[in-house]
């Protein structure tokens, strides 16, 4: 007669869904039966195997079982533990074999358990190992973890004090114009500029441009453009801003008159966009205007809003 702690067929049927991994409601619908009847074999399983939580059934479950003796001993034994009649070396407790003989005698209907409950096993072993590594070498892990990040702030603070990538050039020194000429202005920088920009001074209108060569540039998403200029017209003449030989300007500027050509202002800052790394030019185009466009001071590129 079988012991109390031997599995019933429901109970092993249970125990296979549970070492797959499935949930009481999968194993319900697995078995046809409602997640409360999954919880009373569970309990059940809980009982026989003296655990108190779902997985400690499975390490229990999965426990590889030795079977070393033979006959009617070995089946006995085979019986209290898993309520079966014949196990081979290395199987686990729930890798079960239920056989039952038809009228013929022969052995059918085998019900095998897989071996996930090993596997179940195995992982929450490799999580307690961690857990240990983790309590002993706490104190070093805590002083690398310090480590790395004062080495984060530190590199965070450099790149946020880092010096901006920038360039400056005086308006008088083009390197190429078809239109103006170098002033003397009281309050230039270096006291001169590429002046009446836009005509053979003064008059009359021609269109034209100035251009600036070899600026050398890194890689950077937006390359911002100040212009520092001056400006008596009451005339509105758009300056278009060009880099490289593009066809399509990045940019125009409308210069303010600023009712005397020795006063200076700087424009807010203009977004030309990308560029690539390496040699630049950019250039500064107008269609002209009688009394003049604008006088050229100088000229900020910089990768960051100056």
């Amino acid at each position: 007669m079988a012991k109390s702690n031997q599995l019933s067929k429901r109970e092993k049927e249970v125990a296979k869904l549970l070492l797959q991994g499935k949930s009481n409601k999968q194993i319900a619908l697995t078995l046809g039966i409602s997640e409360h009847t999954v919880e009373f074999h569970l309990k059940n399983i809980y009982r026989k195997r003296g655990v108190g939580s779902r997985a400690e059934a499975i390490i229990e479950l999965g426990k590889p079982v030795l079977q070393t003796g033979s006959g009617a001993e070995a089946a006995t034994k085979l019986g209290e533990s898993v309520g079966t009649s014949i196990v081979k070396l290395g199987e686990t407790a729930v890798e079960l074999v239920e056989e039952s003989t038809d009228n013929e005698g022969s052995n059918k209907n085998g019900l095998v358990l897989q071996r996930r409950g090993i596997s179940a096993m195995s992982l929450k072993i490799s999580l307690q190992e961690i857990g240990r590594f983790l309590v002993t070498y706490k104190i070093p892990i805590f002083i690398w973890l310090l480590i790395f990040l004062v080495a984060v702030m530190v590199w965070i603070v450099a790149q946020s004090n880092k010096t901006a990538w920038m360039v400056e050039r005086e308006g008088e020194h083009p390197d190429e114009a078809t239109v103006g000429m170098v002033l003397q202005r009281a309050d230039a920088s270096g006291q001169m500029v590429h002046g009446q920009f836009g005509t053979i001074p003064a008059w009359p209108a021609q269109p034209g441009y100035v251009k600036y060569d070899n600026i050398k540039t890194p890689r950077v998403d937006h390359l911002f453009l100040k212009l520092r200029y001056s400006k008596h017209s009451s005339s509105d003449v758009f300056i278009f801003i060009y880099l490289d030989d593009e066809l399509t300007p990045r940019a125009k500027l409308l210069p303010v008159n600023q009712s005397s050509w020795d006063k200076f202002v700087w424009t807010d800052a203009i977004d030309l966009g990308s560029v690539t790394r390496g040699t630049h030019s950019i250039k500064f185009y107008t269609d002209g205007q009688m009394y003049g466009v604008a006088d050229l001071d100088k000229f900020v590129l910089t990768e960051r809003p100056p």
